[in-house]
């Protein structure tokens, strides 16, 4: 449900009231605020207000900059100066100020390195840095965007990029004087901002190499941020790497992906500016003080691996009192225990997240949910707390198994939970597991799930026997479980494996289905991005009654429990693309490609393809690129079937 702004203010009355500085010491700490980037060219004064009065209750904790992003200017100077547009904004940007200040917050606006804005057609500061400074520190600036569009490279014979940069930038920067927060923006990485941004005084500098905005796509996200730890080494205090603005509250990641980005920008010492509207930003998420406390703590660290493979990652960031942030990270779709060592002291160790505190003899180890990220703050200490649990529900088989376990609708399966004493400072005692399913299921203890007492070290393992109802729908379905007032959450798969003899696929529920150009099409070709836009299925003037219709790159998946043996289809490029397009049509059984049609385009006839699936639990098919540009790729798996026992 959506808070009111009156609801947000009251839920911050009791926090401890943090005075605002003035923009030169606000720098000392990595910018916090709200960007216009969402609304785009349609941001006008209005818009700026309210979201400055959205904002306003969140400045206690740190969110004070009010950014215009872009769109904000008139199509020409006046005067030679320059002015903002009229219409959107007839009370002008003095009179903006004012109104921002009043709230105790600070204004930002975006100019351009070049000759023009990047958005909306203003002009760009190239030539004029002095004057444009000037002006808007008159208007009452508190911080500057620095784009990089529209950049004259001829007038810099001889140059690379960089080195335009090295010029450009620092004009500006030394205009402004250090009382302005100077974002040096450059999106597609071309400047390298991380080698020399510190030196040239840039309170933040971009990271990414994607040349647009950040997407709100956990994938994205996820992509971005490790790039951004690969520019850890420059980045320090009162120069900080910039992986982009926060998406929390705009809609396309879950609350546990908006929650892992929050935590990987704090640990990074990242800008925490939000990108969604400051009231539909969840409290819960951007308004935790102790997580971003972790983000502007005084030392100004960026948090660094302390080991990763890929999947599952560990960082910690060292903070001003002596204490560390630690992170555990587990980037796959599925949960998984994830450990790291303190060292050989005794810890107290809080999760950030949910306020828990526990102690430890030097091993810090949690279940972490997929695409989840925990926070703990961890200091040396003697104090009394309860050993730090493990607490895991069905923990994968083997590290690396990114899927979630399958039941068969109507037939009962084991899972196990285990609760280690990790923490290792003392006894548990009276250690009970209890388990929640949804209605309809059944679930029961096959061991004990009670144990008197759990030595430091100790693992207290209970099989539980688990049947969805016969009836179930084919989804992902949670199952949780507690002890001692913690919560672990197994997510599992319903899934039916094909019924004996040859099937169409299409006739068959898939569990999970990747496309590049909207979803996945059940006897008709991809068609455009809508769902059930199709055509029928046809391949160099051949209809195909039945199928799967794709836009490579795309990915199918299906459960087959190891009762099947062969899957047959005929492989093509969709005649609506004509004869462009470009597809290798392949057979994944389990982990190995069985089969590939080879490269196929839009000018070609189908081409039969025949799958030895065997023993596979979960079958795979799978369009990659042909090596062109994805526009065209509409590849169809005609007349797909699969045979089973």
């Amino acid at each position: 449900m959506r808070k009111s702004t009156a609801a947000v203010a009251t839920a911050f009355l009791a926090l401890p009231f943090l005075p605002l500085a003035s923009a030169a010491a606000a720098a000392q700490t990595p910018p916090m605020g709200w960007s216009s980037r969402t609304l785009g060219c349609s941001v006008s004064e209005t818009s700026v207000r309210q979201a400055a009065d959205a904002l306003a209750p969140l400045a206690p904790l740190g969110y004070r900059y009010v950014i215009l992003d872009d769109c904000w200017l008139a199509a020409q100077r006046t005067g030679g100066a320059l002015a903002p547009d009229a219409a959107r904004f007839p009370g002008g940007m003095r009179a903006l100020a004012d109104y921002v200040h009043g709230k105790g917050l600070k204004l930002g606006l975006s100019l351009s390195a070049g000759t023009k804005a990047c958005s909306g057609g203003g002009p760009g500061s190239y030539n004029t840095e002095a004057a444009d400074a000037e002006q808007v520190k008159g208007w009452g600036a508190d911080y500057v965007k620095y784009d990089w569009c529209s950049v004259p490279t001829a007038d810099f014979p001889g140059q690379n990029v960089q080195q335009i940069a090295q010029t450009l930038y620092p004009r500006m920067r030394q205009a402004l004087g250090d009382g302005v927060v100077f974002a040096m923006n450059n999106e597609d990485g071309s400047t390298v901002p991380w080698l020399w941004g510190k030196d040239a005084a840039a309170t933040t500098w971009r990271t990414n190499v994607y040349n647009k905005p950040i997407p709100d796509a956990y994938a994205s996200m996820v992509d971005i941020w490790e790039t951004n730890q690969l520019r850890a080494e420059y980045a320090g205090r009162g120069s900080w790497a910039d992986p982009d603005l926060i998406q929390a509250g705009r809609g396309g990641m879950t609350e546990t992906e908006y929650r892992t980005q929050f935590t990987l920008w704090a640990v990074g010492a990242a800008p925490l500016i939000l990108q969604a509207d400051p009231a539909k930003a969840p409290p819960a998420i951007v308004a935790n003080p102790k997580v971003i406390a972790v983000d502007q703590d005084p030392l100004g660290a960026h948090g660094t691996f302390v080991r990763t493979d890929g999947w599952y990652h560990v960082l910690a960031k060292p903070l001003e009192n002596g204490d560390r942030a630690i992170v555990l990270f587990n980037e796959s779709d599925r949960a998984a225990t994830i450990s790291t060592s303190l060292g050989r002291s005794r810890y107290r160790v809080e999760n950030l997240w949910t306020g828990a505190v526990a102690s430890s003899n030097g091993e810090l180890a949690a279940q972490v949910p997929a695409h989840a990220a925990l926070l703990y703050r961890v200091s040396e200490s003697r104090e009394q707390a309860p050993p730090l649990v493990t607490f895991e529900a069905d923990p994968p088989a083997f590290l690396g198994e990114d899927r979630p376990s399958v039941l068969e609708p109507g037939k009962s399966a084991d899972l196990v939970t285990r609760v280690t004493n990790t923490g290792a400072t003392g006894r548990l005692r009276d250690v009970e597991v209890t388990a929640a399913v949804p209605e309809g299921w059944q679930v029961s203890a096959r061991t004990p799930a009670k144990k008197a007492r759990l030595d430091a070290g100790e693992t207290f393992t209970v099989t539980w026997a688990v049947t969805p109802p016969a009836a179930a729908e084919p989804k992902n379905y949670e199952l949780a479980f507690t002890q001692g007032g913690q919560s672990a959450v197994a997510v599992v798969t319903v899934a039916r494996p094909p019924g004996p003899g040859r099937t169409y696929l299409s006739d068959v529920a898939w569990t999970s289905a990747k496309n590049h150009f909207g979803p996945v099409e059940k006897d008709t070709s991809n068609g455009e991005k809508a769902a059930g836009d199709g055509r029928p299925i046809t391949i160099e003037g051949v209809r195909h009654a039945k199928g799967l219709g794709t836009h490579a790159p795309a990915d199918i998946e299906f459960y087959t429990a190891g009762r099947c043996s062969t899957v047959e289809f005929q492989a093509g490029i969709d005649d609506e693309v004509g004869a462009a397009g470009s597809a290798d049509f392949e057979v994944w059984a389990d982990g190995g490609r069985v089969a590939h049609s080879g490269v196929l385009t839009g000018a070609m006839p189908a081409r039969t393809v025949t799958a030895p699936i065997e023993g596979a639990r979960f079958v795979r098919l799978v369009a990659t690129n042909g090596g062109d540009n994805a526009t065209s790729d509409h590849a169809d798996f005609a007349d797909a079937t699969i045979t089973c026992s």
